[in-house]
Protein backbone atom coordinates (compact mmCIF):
# COMPACT_ATOMS: atom_id res chain seq x y z
CA UNK A 1 0.00 0.00 0.00
CA UNK A 2 1.35 3.22 -0.95
CA UNK A 3 3.42 5.13 2.04
CA UNK A 4 1.18 8.05 2.97
CA UNK A 5 -2.07 7.37 1.79
CA UNK A 6 -5.28 7.50 3.61
CA UNK A 7 -8.10 4.69 2.44
CA UNK A 8 -9.59 4.54 5.54
CA UNK A 9 -12.05 7.36 6.69
CA UNK A 10 -14.84 8.10 9.33
CA UNK A 11 -18.38 8.22 8.06
CA UNK A 12 -21.78 8.01 9.65
CA UNK A 13 -22.68 6.38 12.94
CA UNK A 14 -18.70 4.95 13.07
CA UNK A 15 -17.26 8.82 13.44
CA UNK A 16 -19.32 9.25 16.53
CA UNK A 17 -17.88 5.44 18.15
CA UNK A 18 -14.55 5.58 16.83
CA UNK A 19 -14.98 2.70 14.61
CA UNK A 20 -13.27 3.20 10.66
CA UNK A 21 -15.51 3.15 7.71
CA UNK A 22 -13.27 1.45 4.77
CA UNK A 23 -14.24 2.27 1.50
CA UNK A 24 -14.35 -0.94 -1.50
CA UNK A 25 -12.69 0.65 -3.97
CA UNK A 26 -11.79 -2.19 -5.57
CA UNK A 27 -8.02 -2.70 -7.39
CA UNK A 28 -9.12 0.33 -9.59
CA UNK A 29 -9.19 2.46 -6.90
CA UNK A 30 -6.29 0.69 -5.15
CA UNK A 31 -3.79 1.72 -8.06
CA UNK A 32 -4.32 5.33 -7.25
CA UNK A 33 -3.45 4.75 -3.54
CA UNK A 34 -0.58 3.12 -4.93
CA UNK A 35 0.69 5.54 -7.26
CA UNK A 36 2.69 7.56 -4.57
CA UNK A 37 1.49 10.80 -3.66
CA UNK A 38 -2.09 11.37 -6.53
CA UNK A 39 -3.93 13.66 -5.02
CA UNK A 40 -7.60 11.26 -5.68
CA UNK A 41 -10.86 11.36 -4.94
CA UNK A 42 -12.96 8.13 -5.40
CA UNK A 43 -16.99 9.32 -6.55
CA UNK A 44 -19.85 7.21 -6.46
CA UNK A 45 -22.66 6.82 -8.58
CA UNK A 46 -24.52 10.07 -6.42
CA UNK A 47 -21.48 12.37 -6.62
CA UNK A 48 -20.09 11.93 -3.19
CA UNK A 49 -16.72 11.47 -2.58
CA UNK A 50 -16.51 8.11 -0.38
CA UNK A 51 -12.87 7.31 -0.17
CA UNK A 52 -9.71 10.28 -0.56
CA UNK A 53 -5.89 9.90 -0.61
CA UNK A 54 -3.83 11.89 1.78
CA UNK A 55 -2.46 14.63 -1.02
CA UNK A 56 -6.35 15.04 -2.00
CA UNK A 57 -6.95 15.77 1.44
CA UNK A 58 -4.17 18.28 2.01
CA UNK A 59 -4.92 20.02 -0.75
CA UNK A 60 -8.78 20.33 -0.36
CA UNK A 61 -8.31 20.60 3.26
CA UNK A 62 -6.73 24.04 3.26
CA UNK A 63 -10.07 25.45 1.59
CA UNK A 64 -7.94 27.39 -1.06
CA UNK A 65 -10.14 26.38 -4.50
CA UNK A 66 -11.97 23.71 -3.61
CA UNK A 67 -13.21 22.39 -0.01
CA UNK A 68 -14.66 19.20 1.14
CA UNK A 69 -17.88 19.60 3.34
CA UNK A 70 -19.84 16.74 5.16
CA UNK A 71 -18.62 13.55 6.71
CA UNK A 72 -17.17 10.65 3.72
CA UNK A 73 -18.70 8.57 2.27
CA UNK A 74 -21.21 11.14 2.14
CA UNK A 75 -19.25 14.13 1.43
CA UNK A 76 -18.75 16.62 -1.44
CA UNK A 77 -16.66 18.37 -3.43
CA UNK A 78 -17.23 22.30 -3.57
CA UNK A 79 -15.35 25.23 -5.24
CA UNK A 80 -14.60 29.06 -4.33
CA UNK A 81 -17.31 30.13 -6.40
CA UNK A 82 -20.56 29.67 -7.50
CA UNK A 83 -19.77 29.93 -11.25
CA UNK A 84 -17.23 27.45 -10.65
CA UNK A 85 -19.46 25.03 -8.79
CA UNK A 86 -21.28 25.08 -11.97
CA UNK A 87 -18.54 23.42 -13.89
CA UNK A 88 -17.45 21.06 -11.31
CA UNK A 89 -20.90 19.85 -10.73
CA UNK A 90 -21.05 19.58 -14.66
CA UNK A 91 -17.80 17.72 -15.32
CA UNK A 92 -18.66 15.27 -11.96
CA UNK A 93 -22.38 14.73 -14.01
CA UNK A 94 -20.35 13.82 -17.51
CA UNK A 95 -18.25 11.26 -15.66
CA UNK A 96 -20.60 9.58 -14.00
CA UNK A 97 -23.27 9.52 -16.49
CA UNK A 98 -25.15 5.91 -16.52
CA UNK A 99 -24.95 6.81 -20.67
CA UNK A 100 -21.49 7.13 -22.60
CA UNK A 101 -19.58 8.54 -19.35
CA UNK A 102 -16.47 11.39 -20.73
CA UNK A 103 -13.35 12.30 -18.75
CA UNK A 104 -13.29 16.34 -18.29
CA UNK A 105 -11.10 18.54 -16.65
CA UNK A 106 -11.50 21.97 -15.64
CA UNK A 107 -9.43 24.89 -13.38
CA UNK A 108 -11.05 26.34 -10.74
CA UNK A 109 -9.22 29.96 -8.93
CA UNK A 110 -8.05 30.29 -5.38
CA UNK A 111 -8.63 33.04 -2.89
CA UNK A 112 -4.87 33.09 -2.24
CA UNK A 113 -3.81 33.74 -5.91
CA UNK A 114 -2.07 30.88 -6.47
CA UNK A 115 -2.10 29.28 -9.53
CA UNK A 116 -5.72 27.85 -10.31
CA UNK A 117 -5.89 24.08 -9.47
CA UNK A 118 -7.02 21.72 -11.88
CA UNK A 119 -9.48 19.08 -11.75
CA UNK A 120 -9.73 16.14 -13.51
CA UNK A 121 -12.35 13.77 -13.22
CA UNK A 122 -12.16 10.32 -15.27
CA UNK A 123 -14.93 7.68 -15.18
CA UNK A 124 -14.26 4.25 -13.95
CA UNK A 125 -15.34 1.50 -16.63
CA UNK A 126 -18.84 -0.06 -15.78
CA UNK A 127 -17.30 -3.82 -16.57
CA UNK A 128 -14.04 -2.60 -14.29
CA UNK A 129 -17.18 -1.21 -11.41
CA UNK A 130 -18.97 -4.70 -11.82
CA UNK A 131 -16.10 -7.06 -11.68
CA UNK A 132 -14.52 -5.61 -8.78
CA UNK A 133 -17.54 -4.19 -7.34
CA UNK A 134 -16.39 -0.96 -6.51
CA UNK A 135 -18.38 2.15 -4.65
CA UNK A 136 -16.80 4.31 -7.25
CA UNK A 137 -18.41 5.62 -10.47
CA UNK A 138 -15.00 7.88 -11.05
CA UNK A 139 -12.02 9.40 -9.99
CA UNK A 140 -11.58 12.86 -9.24
CA UNK A 141 -7.90 14.13 -8.88
CA UNK A 142 -6.91 17.57 -8.20
CA UNK A 143 -3.20 18.68 -9.86
CA UNK A 144 -1.44 21.61 -8.20
CA UNK A 145 0.59 23.29 -10.58
CA UNK A 146 2.36 24.98 -7.97
CA UNK A 147 4.11 20.81 -6.43
CA UNK A 148 6.43 19.63 -8.21
CA UNK A 149 7.84 15.67 -7.80
CA UNK A 150 10.17 15.58 -5.18
CA UNK A 151 13.87 14.39 -6.99
CA UNK A 152 15.18 10.86 -6.28
CA UNK A 153 18.72 11.06 -7.57
CA UNK A 154 19.47 7.78 -5.37
CA UNK A 155 16.96 6.22 -7.62
CA UNK A 156 17.96 8.06 -10.96
CA UNK A 157 21.43 6.76 -10.49
CA UNK A 158 20.68 2.95 -10.02
CA UNK A 159 17.92 3.08 -12.61
CA UNK A 160 19.60 5.03 -15.14
CA UNK A 161 23.50 4.29 -13.71
CA UNK A 162 24.04 8.02 -13.60
CA UNK A 163 26.87 9.26 -12.18
CA UNK A 164 26.74 12.11 -8.95
CA UNK A 165 27.52 14.64 -11.15
CA UNK A 166 24.78 13.73 -13.76
CA UNK A 167 21.96 12.83 -11.01
CA UNK A 168 23.00 16.59 -9.32
CA UNK A 169 22.34 18.29 -12.69
CA UNK A 170 18.83 16.03 -13.54
CA UNK A 171 18.08 17.32 -9.96
CA UNK A 172 18.78 21.11 -10.38
CA UNK A 173 16.80 20.87 -13.99
CA UNK A 174 13.79 19.11 -12.05
CA UNK A 175 13.19 22.04 -10.27
CA UNK A 176 12.96 24.15 -12.67
CA UNK A 177 16.73 25.05 -13.77
CA UNK A 178 18.20 25.83 -17.07
CA UNK A 179 21.89 25.12 -17.86
CA UNK A 180 23.02 28.17 -17.17
CA UNK A 181 21.32 28.62 -13.62
CA UNK A 182 22.28 25.33 -12.94
CA UNK A 183 26.49 25.95 -13.87
CA UNK A 184 25.83 28.93 -11.69
CA UNK A 185 24.41 26.82 -9.04
CA UNK A 186 26.86 24.59 -9.01
CA UNK A 187 30.11 27.61 -9.79
CA UNK A 188 30.84 25.65 -13.05
CA UNK A 189 30.82 26.31 -16.66
CA UNK A 190 27.74 25.41 -18.86
CA UNK A 191 29.58 23.77 -21.42
CA UNK A 192 30.56 21.12 -18.34
CA UNK A 193 27.55 20.62 -17.40
CA UNK A 194 25.54 20.34 -21.81
CA UNK A 195 28.18 17.13 -21.49
CA UNK A 196 26.59 16.17 -18.35
CA UNK A 197 23.83 16.26 -19.89
CA UNK A 198 24.28 14.72 -23.46
CA UNK A 199 25.24 11.73 -21.03
CA UNK A 200 22.29 11.64 -19.00
CA UNK A 201 20.12 11.91 -22.75
CA UNK A 202 21.96 8.80 -23.77
CA UNK A 203 21.78 6.66 -20.54
CA UNK A 204 17.75 7.53 -20.26
CA UNK A 205 17.62 7.52 -23.99
CA UNK A 206 15.43 10.80 -24.49
CA UNK A 207 16.73 13.73 -26.97
CA UNK A 208 14.79 16.54 -25.03
CA UNK A 209 14.89 18.00 -21.61
CA UNK A 210 11.23 18.13 -21.14
CA UNK A 211 11.17 14.46 -22.03
CA UNK A 212 14.04 13.68 -19.56
CA UNK A 213 12.07 15.91 -16.81
CA UNK A 214 8.69 13.58 -17.73
CA UNK A 215 10.57 10.76 -16.86
CA UNK A 216 12.30 11.14 -13.82
CA UNK A 217 9.42 12.93 -12.23
CA UNK A 218 7.76 9.00 -12.78
CA UNK A 219 10.32 7.63 -10.57
CA UNK A 220 10.02 9.49 -7.37
CA UNK A 221 10.49 8.77 -3.91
Amino acid sequence: MGQGMNIMVRGGAAASTGEQWRCTGGLYWQGYVDSAMEAAALVDAAGRIVCTTAAFDRIAGDGDGVRIAGVIPHARLYSATAGEQVRLDAALARAIARTAPLPSATRYSRLSGRSPLIVIVRPIPWATRLLQGSDGAAVLSLVDPNDRPAPAPALWREAFNLTPCEAALAALLMAGHSVESAAATRNCRPATLRVHLRGIFAKTDVSRQSDLIALLARIGR
